[in-house]
């Protein structure tokens, strides 16, 4: 009896430890599997999350890319029509030009002293008959494609202009005979214009009377259609043009509010 109890006493105390051993590492077992599953389920919702929102960021930046891109055609698109519309401006100007060389010649200020004298009539009279009506340049005069052009090429078509309209200007004085046209014509702001667009040709602008920068007109045109051609064939203006053309737009909008406040001035003495 007492040999079957230490047989069972030695049979449960190497039992015992092995099943608590084998029953842990069941347990281990299992709840590491169990962890294991959930954590493969989580992993596996976040990578398809992962792919959707991969997905959703390939299809955004693809939308991007291709709206980055049609916008960029149409703004290609627009900048052509504004070089046409520009360059189609300045063929119309060039119908001032006749004008404008015909001027060149004449003493402005001493016509406009003897504005009353008979001979004055017949000098009006040759004037005119170059002259177009303003009403049909008007029609296009290109004020809405500056945001589409470099600001280089926008100022040279704004000195282009500030030349032949200034010249009509002078012309228009003479024509209806007004007093004092030195008082109401200024030509500070076309001045300051030029000599930003053409600061090798200050002397000349300084030295010379308005009438007289019709010479300059062949050269404005010749830089103007330089500029546009740059954008026609996708080249960007270099460092230089853009702070040449910083300066020049900056004597534009100077000019503008000179020409506003001269404009004010008139029409408060004419009353």
């Amino acid at each position: 009896m007492d040999d079957q109890l230490a047989i069972v006493s030695i049979i449960l105390w190497v039992l015992v430890p092995l099943v608590v051993f084998l029953a842990r590492n069941w347990l281990v077992t299992w709840i590491t599997k169990g962890v294991q599953h959930r954590f493969d389920i989580e992993l596996e919702k976040v990578r398809s999350e992962l792919r959707d929102k991969e997905g959703e960021i390939s299809t955004l930046r693809n939308n991007v890319l291709s709206g980055s891109a049609s916008r960029r055609s149409l703004l290609d698109k627009r900048r052509f029509d504004a070089v046409e519309r520009v360059w189609t401006a300045v063929n119309d100007m060039a119908q001032l030009k006749t004008l404008s060389s015909m001027m060149a010649i004449v003493n402005f200020k001493a016509v406009a002293k003897d504005i009353d004298h008979p001979s004055i009539d017949n000098l009006l009279t040759m004037l005119g008959s170059a002259t177009p009506d303003l009403k049909d340049l008007k029609k296009n005069v290109a004020r809405d494609e500056q945001p589409f052009l470099p600001d280089l090429a926008w100022a040279y078509f704004a000195a282009y202009r500030s030349i032949l309209y200034g010249t009509y200007m002078r012309y228009a004085a003479l024509k209806n005979k007004m007093r004092d046209t030195e008082k109401y014509l200024t030509s500070d702001g076309t001045r300051k214009i030029l000599k930003a667009a053409l600061p090798h040709q200050s002397k000349f602008i300084d030295e010379n009377e308005p009438e007289t920068y019709h010479y300059l007109l062949e050269e404005i045109e010749g830089y103007l259609l330089n500029e546009l051609r740059k954008i026609l064939e996708g080249r960007d203006a270099d460092q230089a043009a853009a702070q040449q053309a910083k300066e020049i737009m900056k004597a534009v909008n100077e000019g503008n509010k000179e020409d506003a406040k001269q404009s004010v001035a008139n029409a408060r003495n004419e009353n």
